[in-house]
Formats: structure tokens, C-alpha cells, sequence
């Protein structure tokens, strides 16, 4: 029998024509899968009795995951920038165009997004993003309008700068950003290690309570029955504290050592030793989110100031990103009859 007719027969559907093809749904598959970063999750599905066969997803939160059982194929910071990115969901343009940094820009007085703008009949340096609460002046908000090609030219000019400023000085830089990471770093293991003695104690308490369970059964104060009930579920109880506890410990230790997130963003500054041009792939590995304000046009000048975050590093004081950027055109009031 054919490998053909096997499938057919046993799933009872059709082939499909292509049978090696990825779909999107196979991708998205791939992309949200957390073992491809050296973890094992279990808990992904539950069922609401033992007496149904359907499994229901579980929530991301009511998963176990252990960390390092298998070698990694990509880092914890690539598979949660792919996450960030896969939220930032980019419409497809009716003009075949699509915005270098849709998803990725953010009005900084109500917080929404800014959409691409563009049509068939606009040529490139018309592109533009407007805040999503603007709506044509009818909104909440005002339109915080930016051209996409002065957008490529002040973040293409920050991420020369970065990774010049990076490259001049790479263990200056690295202590520089351990010490900002630091204190964020400390609460989180303090966090954590409450909850290890949380755990521990818990555990104590589970073995004199089984103790104190075998005693009434012992004495004749609980039935069969009900002790192999509730001693079982203690015990389980236990398995799971044991198993919860040894995870924390390693990954206490793990995260006093270096975040791994240093070492990417230092890589990405001698990948791209001569960035030429920006392109998708350099923005998105780049750039986490783009702050844009309104426009100052008091002056008689427009000038417009925007704040540009960069992975891994956008907590970190580098003279050459820490100040937003401000862009200056000349405005010219229009004449009224």
C-alpha cells in the first residue's frame, strides 16, 4: 500500500496536494513552540473530567516549564522577540506597500499605534504613519504625522551610532549594562528565592500532615478510602513542590550569571559592521518600539521629537541613544483668502 493510500486510510480524509508544504498555521506552529529554546512544557492541555477525551489549550501562565533538557536551536531573547513581533501584526497595504516600521511606532500622549499610510497614486516620499486615534481630526487624538523616509534616516543615523559607540569599547559597554540590569535583576532573584522558602515549608508541612493522616487511619478515625484519597493527593502535592523547587533553584542561578540578551545585541553590532540601508529584517532585530510626539510648529519651523528604543539595551544610558531625536523642517502657514 501506498504512503498515499495509508494516509487516506487512516485519517479518512483526502491528501492534500501538497503534502510537504508548510501552511501558515504549521509556521505558527513552529514560532510559538518554547522547547525549540532548550525548555520542556508540560500542562499544555487539561481536561475538565476524567470521563472526556477532548484536551483544552491551557493558558500560557498554568504551563510547567523546565528550563535546559535539551540542547537550544534559537536563545530565550530571539524566541521573545519573535513574540513581540508576532503582536505586532501588520496590515497588508491596498498599494503593495508595506511600512518599514508598522507595529513598532507609538504616539507618546495616548499610547495607540500608528498606522502606514500610503495609495497607488503616492510615490515613496509620501508615505507617512498618523496616530490610529487621530481619524482624520475626528478622534481622540491629534495626528502626530511622520514621513517614512525621514523615519529611515534618523533610525538608519542611531543604528550606526549604536553600534559604533558599542564596538569602540565592548567590555566598557558590557559592564555599563550589568550595572543597569543589576538592581532589576537582584529583586527579581529575592523574588524568587520567597518563593523557594514558600515552597520549602510548604513541603515540611506536607510530611507532618501525611504523618498525622496515617495516624487516624491508624486509629481508626478514617476509612480506607478517604486516607488513600487524601494521602495521595498530598503526595502528589509534594512531587510537584519538588519538581517546582529544584526549577527555581537553577534558574536563580542561572540569572545571576550574564543575561544572554548583552551577548545578542553585542553580535548584532558585528554582524552589521556597514549598514547601508535599513530592511525588515535589520529594523525588527534592532528596534523594540519607536516613541513619536507631536510636532512643534511655534517656531515657524516644524520640528518634531522622536524616541527610539533598542533591544536588550533600552534601559541602558548610551550618550549616543539616550536623548530623543528631534527633526527639524521648515513650515510654511498656509495663505487664507
Amino acid at each position: 500500500m501506498t504512503a498515499k493510500a495509508l494516509y487516506a486510510k487512516r485519517k479518512k480524509k483526502p491528501m492534500p496536494e501538497r503534502p510537504y508544504h508548510w501552511g501558515n498555521q504549521s509556521i505558527v506552529g513552529i514560532l510559538e513552540r518554547q522547547e525549540y529554546t532548550g525548555c520542556t512544557c508540560n500542562f499544555k492541555t487539561y481536561s475538565k473530567s476524567y470521563k472526556l477525551k477532548k484536551r483544552i489549550p491551557n493558558e500560557p501562565e498554568n504551563m510547567f516549564y523546565l528550563p535546559d533538557t535539551q540542547e537550544a536551536i534559537v536563545s530565550q531573547a530571539q524566541f521573545d522577540r519573535v513574540q513581540e513581533l508576532r503582536k505586532n501584526k501588520r496590515r497588508p497595504a491596498k498599494a503593495e506597500r508595506q511600512g518599514l516600521f508598522s507595529g513598532l511606532l507609538f504616539c507618546a500622549d495616548c499610547g495607540g499605534k500608528l498606522h502606514f499610510a500610503t495609495s497607488k497614486n503616492f510615490e515613496g516620499k509620501q508615505d507617512h504613519y498618523v496616530c490610529n486615534n487621530y481619524k482624520s481630526n475626528r478622534g481622540t487624538c491629534t495626528a502626530h504625522y511622520i514621513r517614512e523616509d525621514v523615519l529611515r534616516e534618523i533610525v538608519l543615523e542611531r543604528i550606526r551610532a549604536v553600534n559604533e559607540y558599542i564596538r569602540s569599547d565592548v567590555d566598557g559597554f558590557q559592564e555599563e549594562w550589568l550595572q543597569c540590569r543589576r538592581t532589576d535583576q537582584e529583586r527579581s532573584i529575592r523574588d524568587d528565592k520567597k518563593k523557594l522558602e514558600q515552597a520549602k515549608k510548604r513541603l515540611a508541612d506536607l510530611d507532618v500532615i501525611i504523618a498525622r493522616l496515617y495516624e487516624d487511619y491508624v486509629l481508626g478515625n478514617l476509612n480506607q478510602d478517604r486516607y488513600r484519597k487524601m494521602s495521595a493527593d498530598y503526595e502528589a502535592e509534594q512531587e510537584r513542590l519538588k519538581l517546582e523547587i529544584e526549577v527555581i533553584e537553577e534558574w536563580v542561578e542561572q540569572r545571576e550569571e550574564m543575561n544572554d540578551g548583552l551577548d545578542a545585541f553585542i553580535a548584532l553590532t558585528q554582524k552589521y559592521v556597514d549598514v547601508e540601508e535599513l530592511t525588515q529584517t535589520i529594523v525588527n532585530e534592532y528596534i523594540k518600539k519607536i516613541i513619536v510626539y507631536a510636532p512643534d510648529k511655534s517656531s515657524g519651523k516644524r520640528k518634531q521629537k522622536v524616541k527610539i528604543f533598542f533591544n536588550f539595551v533600552d534601559d541602558v544610558d548610551i550618550p549616543v541613544i539616550s536623548e530623543p531625536i528631534i527633526t527639524q523642517t521648515t513650515y510654511e502657514h498656509r495663505k487664507t483668502a
